[in-house]
Parts: C-alpha cells; structure tokens; sequence
C-alpha cells in the first residue's frame, strides 16, 4: 500500500442488513467501470466487495466499506496500468479466527483466499484486534489515468451519490447538501425500491455469470476442435512410424516422445469436450408453474409501477420439466423484462402455462407495438434490439439457455398488435449420448 502515490477518497457505504449488500456490490462495479477495468475485472470486484459485506454482517457486526481511487507509483506499475481501486472493510468489531480442529472451523486460506488471489496488494489487520475488524484490498489495471480521476473526482462523487446513502459524517466530508435532499427522497420509496433493485442486481448477476460461463466453455470447445485434427494425424503418423522402425533405429526415441505427446493433446481435447457435458449435471426435475408464479412474485412492483394487468393461467395438472433453475429463471425474466419494456402503461400482459401436443408451453403475450417481419427473421441470428440503449444479446442467450433444455423459442409478431412469446420444452427428455 505504500507504493501508491495517490488515494482519492470518494465513497462509504454503511454496511447493517442484508439489503445493503446489492448496493455495494452495484457500487463497486460501477467504480470499476469509471476506473476503465475490464468487464471481467468489474464483475470480480463487484463479487469481491458483496462477499466481504455479507462476511461483515455475519461475523462482525456490520461495518462499512470505504472505496478510493487509487494511482500506482511508476516502480509498482509494471504491466498493471496507470490506476485502479482500494476498498477498505471495517467490520465493528473483530472476528477471531480459531484453528480448525478434527474437520471443523475454517482456516485463512478458506475465507480470504479466493480474494487474496486476485488482488494485487491485500492486508488484513490482525483479526483478534479489539477495535474491530479491518481488511484491505487494492486491483490494479484500470486503464483510466491518474490525470483522469484527479480532475474528475467531484464528476464522480456527483455519479455515485445519485443513489447512495450514505453516513452523516461521510456525508459533510463529501456531499452534505445533495446527499441530504437525496435521503429525504429516497426515504418515501425505500422498501419498494430496494426490493425491485436486490432482484434486478441478482438478474443481472446470473446473467453475467451465464454468459462468462458459455465463453468459457465456447472458448474451450473453438481450441479442442483445431486441436483434434493436428493431434490425431500427428498421433496417427507416429504410431505407424513406430510400427514400422526397428529398434536400432537412431532417432526413435524421439518418434516416441512425439507419439506421446501427442497422446496427450488428444486427452485435453478430450477434457475440454467434458466441459459441454458437464453442463448437464445441473438439470433437476422442476415444476413450470411453480417456477413461474415465484418470477410473477417477484416481479409485481413492476407491473404496479406501470399500471399493468397481469393475467395469470396455469394448467391444474402439475407440469414437470428437466431443466436448471437458474438459467432458465433468467431466460423467462428476459422475455418478462422485454413484454413489459414493450407493454403500454394500464395494459394487460398474459402469461400461459400449459400443454400443446403433450408439450410443456410458456407463453408470454403483450400488446405493444410489435415487431416486423425484417427483424423477426434475424433475432436469434445477430446482435437485433429495438431498444436505444439495448445490445441484443438477451435473445441470443435465451435461445442457447432453452437449447440446453432441449426445447425452442418461439415469436409470433407483427407491427401495431404485439408480441406472443412461446418458450416450448421437449414431451421427454432425450439422454445425449457421449
């Protein structure tokens, strides 16, 4: 922490209840962002901080989390960049930590390791400490400069605090007058509020965890399929090779060093394939209408902020699908967002559960304003919204999610008489084979 040149204090949020823990997180990758970090980096940061706040609560009490913008001295730059982020836990009081005995307890590296492996600098005050707990944690490798966030951190204080509340002395160090009028308004819709935002923050984790997690495994499926070929024709050549030389042969030692590595290659091809069939160990018996009346819960601050009638039907008979929660959760809260997005204030939106031929059907009907037949036909082929700040990439996702599920999108639509959404799952499970 000495190395670094400049600390620019500019954000402290108190950490009691349970609801506070989306907020430091949204917080934390928001300053991430502002300090130009990889998309990668913001959702480690964010998952960083929401993790030691939920720690807090737990073990000591509550606290609160200090952000700094932080600029590295030119001797600990390296190839880490020019800035990057401190946050600082302060638990209220200290969590001692006991040696785990026969099995039980966890140890330092259990708790603080996954966190002390991606920070660059991290210090933990000793935790039988009197006056409470305190933790360090400092990521490097933000590409906005030094310059940057020393002339803006006034802008920056001004775009954290549009929402935050903060503590009344953080407040006259910072903020005082806007973040007091802010309270007064924030305090008439709190509940509501941080309700809807806790859901929307957790949509947009899974979502951002689903799409990191079919990188991966798209990434790895891209390097085995150019790896195949070279390794099976090199393994192919070697192995005649060997056949064919006797063994005085000079140089067959190294025919059989090749041969085995190639071996080897094809055993990683082998492992990144698993990585695809792996995916279906989280498939679980799961009833439709149970899973969507939980979503239509959660969701009904939304339709009452707009005014919209939900009509709900489900079939009587239970309607049992394979399926994994969490994914599927966030391929219906997509169509769910879009119908809503796409619904006039005081409409009605309906929501159907049943069985077309024996096949389990969700189906999700607006009366929006509908979609042309031009953009229709690429929706689940390219990056298409019709949204000015959307990116088209939830449709594209929704489409893979129910893919996995063995089942299909579909989209009846036309302009000026809404949209009618049908997300359709197989009559019986077929087993993939191997």
């Amino acid at each position: 922490m000495e190395n670094l040149s400049h600390q620019i204090h500019v954000l402290t949020l108190v950490v009691k209840r349970q609801r506070d823990i989306p907020l430091v997180r949204s917080k934390a990758k928001l300053l991430g962002g502002i300090c130009g970090f990889s998309g990668t980096k913001r959702i480690q940061i964010a998952l960083m901080a929401s993790e030691m706040a939920r720690f807090m609560i737990k073990n000591t009490g509550g606290g609160r989390t200090v952000f700094n913008l932080v600029c590295a001295s030119e001797a600990s730059l390296n190839s880490r960049g020019p800035s990057g982020l401190m946050m600082h836990f302060l638990g209220k009081k200290a969590y001692l930590l006991e040696k785990p005995t026969k099995g039980k307890g966890e140890d330092f590296s259990q708790i603080f390791g996954p966190i002390k492996s991606m920070a660059d600098d991290f210090r933990v005050n000793p935790y039988g400490k009197e006056d409470g707990f305190e933790l360090k944690v400092v990521m490097l490798g933000g590409q906005a400069s030094c310059d940057e966030l020393l002339k803006g951190h006034e802008r920056i204080r001004q775009q954290l605090f549009k929402d935050v509340e903060e503590s009344y002395v953080e407040n006259l160090r910072a903020k005082h007058e806007e973040v007091l009028s802010l309270l007064k308004t924030l305090s008439l819709k709190n509940k509501e509020l941080d309700k809807v935002n806790a859901e929307l923050l957790e949509l947009s984790k899974d979502m951002e965890s689903l799409v990191h997690e079919r990188t991966v495994v798209e990434f790895a499926l891209g390097i085995a399929d150019k790896i195949r070929n070279p390794a099976t024709v090199i393994g192919g050549l070697s192995r005649l090779l060997l056949k064919k030389l006797s063994d005085d042969f000079p140089d067959k030692d190294k025919i059989k060093a090749i041969f085995l590595e190639a071996q080897k290659l094809e055993a990683i091809v082998k492992d990144f394939e698993g990585l695809a069939r792996q995916q279906e160990r989280f498939l679980t018996q799961v009833g439709l209408q149970e899973l969507v009346k939980e979503i239509l819960d959660a969701w009904q601050p939304n339709f009452e902020k707009k005014g919209i009638n939900l009509r709900f039907h489900a079939a009587r008979e239970p309607i049992l699908i394979r399926a994994n929660p969490r994914t599927l959760k966030v391929a219906i809260l997509h169509i769910l967002k879009n119908a809503v997005d796409a619904s006039p204030a005081g409409s009605e939106l309906e929501i159907n559960v049943d069985r077309r031929d024996g096949r389990p059907v969700l189906e999700i009907v607006d009366h929006g304003p509908g979609i042309s037949s031009e953009v229709k036909a690429r929706l689940f082929k390219e990056l298409v919204t019709t949204k000015p700040s959307g990116t088209g990439v939830g449709l594209i996702m929704v489409h893979h999610i129910m893919k996995e599920h063995q089942g299909e999108v579909e989209i009846d639509s036309s302009p000026g008489k809404g949209t009618r959404v049908r997300l359709v799952f197989p009559e019986r499970w077929k087993e993939r084979q191997g």
